[in-house]
């Protein structure tokens, strides 16, 4: 048991064991201590998942104590700037893990005004039937979001709502949580091993990666 509780103590703490942290692998692996640690996670929603030699506590989409919420992302005290980082979040997995081949990492680093360009392609042509089809999906006002990022200037020292801003901080949403690394003075980022592994290694099995290319490429989010 006591095992058990370190380990699980690390995997809340990080989010995964890492290959420097072999003993705890060795015990991880071990079936009792397993045993014990997927009962916990059917109590608290998450998945454990060997990935690459390392392992990752994946909390469950609908796991009220370990998933993130709008609230949890949203920092200017409004929703729909919150729905924007989510919208720019998922224009940046696409880019990097958007291949049609076998792997379906696709770039190994993306500059800034790249994922801008991106995301104003993406709302520069919003069909009408989208806004309606959007709200009653997913009950988001995806008008309200395209108008919010179109009325930001690209960059602008003297405003504080810029598309380079919103677009590095949802970038630094991901830095916090370990996935990506800002680097060349905050003018791209490079996905690090732990969201390679999760992108690759779970969140995009063939029924996902086929839900991906449907969202963007022809989808109910991209121009037509």
């Amino acid at each position: 048991m006591r095992q058990t509780a370190k380990i699980l103590t690390k995997l809340l703490t990080d989010g995964e064991l890492s290959p420097s942290d072999a003993p705890m692998i060795a015990d991880f692996r071990d079936p009792e201590v397993r045993a014990e640690l997927d009962i916990w996670g059917e109590e608290m929603g998450f998945t454990l998942k060997d990935i690459n030699g390392s392992m990752y506590l994946i909390p469950d989409t609908d796991s009220d104590l370990l998933s993130f919420s709008i609230k949890d992302i949203r920092e200017s005290g409004k929703t729909i700037d919150a729905f924007l980082q989510c919208y720019i979040i998922m224009i940046i997995l696409w880019l990097l893990y958007g291949g049609k081949n076998n792997n379906p990492k696709s770039a190994v680093f993306l500059q800034i005004k790249d994922i801008v360009k991106t995301v104003d392609e993406r709302f520069a042509e919003i069909p009408a039937e989208l806004p309606m089809s959007m709200e009653d999906v997913f009950e988001i006002n995806f008008t309200q979001i395209a108008a919010t990022w179109n009325a930001m200037p690209v960059y602008d020292d003297l405003r504080r709502k810029t598309k380079t801003g919103a677009t590095l901080q949802a970038c630094r949403l991901l830095e916090r949580q370990r996935l990506v690394d800002l680097l060349d003075e905050n003018r791209e980022i490079r996905p690090k091993k732990r969201l390679d592994d999760l992108m690759i290694g779970y969140y995009l099995d063939i029924r996902r990666v086929k839900e991906l290319h449907a969202l963007f490429d022809g989808g109910m989010l991209c121009q037509n």
